[in-house]
């Protein structure tokens, strides 16, 4: 189908917005040589960036020859967002500009039973933090630990926090009336590592593995977000394991989710010692990470008998849907150089044929916060990519008939 010229035009800003998110900063020049486009379409687009305050020009490029080019820069304050980032135990409130910069926040402790009550207590918590600010807001990110649907925000159930069936975002938004983009915290982080990671990014196919007191899958097919029929997909944390030749019995204890996550480190190190196991697996986790730092056997012995059972469900993915780098990320990244030689083998036990070596496939995340980071990525996708760049599936009706299909926003 023909694209219409202003939907040329939406493709072209778009374009150029990614670039100078991408470069951080950038000139005219580089920005022509890049996209294909004259320098006066180039100059065109920006000057009008530049008039609705989203790019400023900044320092001079250092030149050889001549007068130095401007660099070309988001500007950082032209929006603001809000964050309500849920794990299990902790959740986080932010006010952030678009560099992802903290601007306000507080943590409290995330709580069972009443998700209602919860996500009302923190959208209200959250408009008064916005309440000071006089930068517009672009939205607000949510980001949950559950199933969901993307595009209606509708959460299906979290069996730890005896949550199920809650309208995320018809209670965010009545409360704070503005833009609420809900996501799964895997698929988010996934997000974020296509949008920010350059050698992630280069990429067409991979999945990206989060490691908390659960597992959770992102899958990206030719640079979108995969989503299945009912936003129910990457649920492998749910699959009954086979280890050592012997299947497991099928119960919740027998899944790779209560194996291989940071709940299957806790419970083996409290086995080993000994040790009652604490409610708050996020705190113990990481104690048990720096007690293997500083050379603690019951510690490493936990991490590594672990490793073994993530590279079990590792490799059931990687024999399931062949991606081309399967992205690892959580705590027990850590402590990679320790868990990856183990994980390493169980992945090569259970490959036929190596088309790639595995070494390479398998990679630990560079994100330090990566739930943190895919808020950020759905804000500037939500923000910068009109209809063309959501990766969040779309109901048909929202889509403008004169542009193109949906793609990523490479931010």
């Amino acid at each position: 189908m023909a694209v219409s010229p202003r939907g040329l035009r939406v493709i072209n800003r778009a374009e150029m917005l990614n670039l100078i998110l991408t470069h951080g900063s950038i000139t005219r020049v580089k920005l022509s040589e890049l996209t294909g486009l004259n320098q006066s379409t180039v100059s065109k687009i920006v000057s009008q960036l530049i008039d609705e305050g989203l790019v400023y020009e900044a320092s001079r490029e250092n030149s050889l020859m001549g007068r130095k080019p401007l660099n070309l820069k988001i500007n950082a304050k032209y929006r603001i967002y809000g964050l309500i980032d849920v794990a299990l135990w902790t959740t986080t409130l932010a006010v952030c500009d678009l560099s992802g910069k903290m601007l306000d926040h507080k943590e409290f402790k995330t709580t069972a039973g009443n998700a209602k009550d919860f996500f009302d207590h923190c959208s209200k918590e959250l408009s008064r933090m916005i309440a000071p600010f006089s930068e517009p807001l672009a939205g607000v990110a949510v980001i949950v630990p559950s199933p969901l649907n993307s595009h209606t925000g509708f959460m299906y159930y979290n069996k730890t926090l005896q949550w199920k069936e809650v309208d995320v975002k018809g209670i965010i938004f009545r409360n704070l009336d503005c833009e609420v983009l809900v996501e799964n915290d895997a698929r988010a982080a996934a997000l974020a590592e296509l949008c920010f990671v350059d050698h992630v990014n280069e990429l067409s196919n991979f999945v990206y593995i989060l490691v908390c007191d659960g597992i959770g899958t992102g899958i990206v097919i030719d640079k979108q977000i995969y989503y299945g029929a009912h936003s129910l997909n990457g649920q492998f944390g749910a699959e009954v394991i086979k280890v050592n030749g012997r299947w497991e019995n099928f119960s919740e204890e027998s899944t790779w989710e209560e194996n291989a996550s940071d709940l299957g480190v806790t419970n083996r190190y409290c086995e080993l010692t000994g040790t009652a196991l604490e409610h708050d697996t996020e705190q113990l986790m990481q104690r048990i990470i720096d007690l293997a730092h500083s050379g603690d056997e019951q510690a490493i012995k936990a991490l590594k008998e672990t490793a073994h059972y993530l590279g079990v469900g590792i490799a059931n993915i990687n024999n399931g849907l062949d991606p081309e780098r399967i992205v690892v990320s959580g705590k027990i990244c850590q402590v990679w150089d320790l868990i990856f030689p183990v994980l390493l083998d169980q992945v090569k036990s259970q490959t036929n044929y190596q088309v790639v070596p595995l070494e390479e496939l398998i990679i630990p995340s560079s994100l330090n916060s990566a739930t943190f980071e895919g808020a950020r990525a759905l804000i500037l996708q939500n923000l910068f990519g009109s209809q063309e760049s959501h990766s969040r599936k779309p109901s048909q009706e929202s889509l403008d008939p004169g542009a193109p299909g949906l793609r990523v926003l490479r931010v």
